[in-house]
């Protein structure tokens, strides 16, 4: 059994939203998941939020991620185009739980929405959805 503590979902959901073929045509090229608010954009932002368990730390935990589409500086990214991406992004996430599990890598079992998302443009006006999703999982299976 590995390391509960040592799990890192910010880290899961963006590696696994970075090579979803779906997101990245609805983002309009690759390069457009992260933890930071950088171009280019459009883009999918992925931070963990306070919330969650881990009763015991010992085999499973579910964390908070906040998912947020983010649009050009500028303004001028379309909002539909924003909502498809943000959209895409809270699917391709669900889709985590139904893969087959890989030695090495750790094992979401279950990923919910805890909030639909809605708009909510950042203090500078950039275009953005912002929503929040709950993921069960444990470490990797040697």
């Amino acid at each position: 059994m590995g390391d509960l503590a040592a799990l890192d979902p910010e880290e899961l959901a963006v590696a696994w939203l970075s090579g979803h073929a779906e997101l990245t045509t609805a983002l309009g090229g690759p390069g457009r998941v992260g933890a930071r608010n950088t171009p280019p954009y459009p883009r999918i932002r992925i931070t963990q939020v306070p919330g969650g368990s881990a009763p015991g730390w010992r085999w499973t935990a579910t964390f908070h991620l906040q998912v947020e589409a983010l649009g050009d500086l500028d303004r001028s990214t379309p909002r539909p185009l924003l909502r498809r991406a943000f959209a895409t992004a809270i699917k391709a996430l669900h889709e985590l739980a139904d893969q087959t599990a890989v030695p090495g890598r750790p094992v979401v079992t279950a990923v919910r929405a805890l909030s639909t998302g809605g708009w909510l443009p950042e203090p500078t006006g950039q275009a953005r959805y912002v929503g929040v999703v709950a993921v069960t999982a444990h470490p990797p299976i040697a």
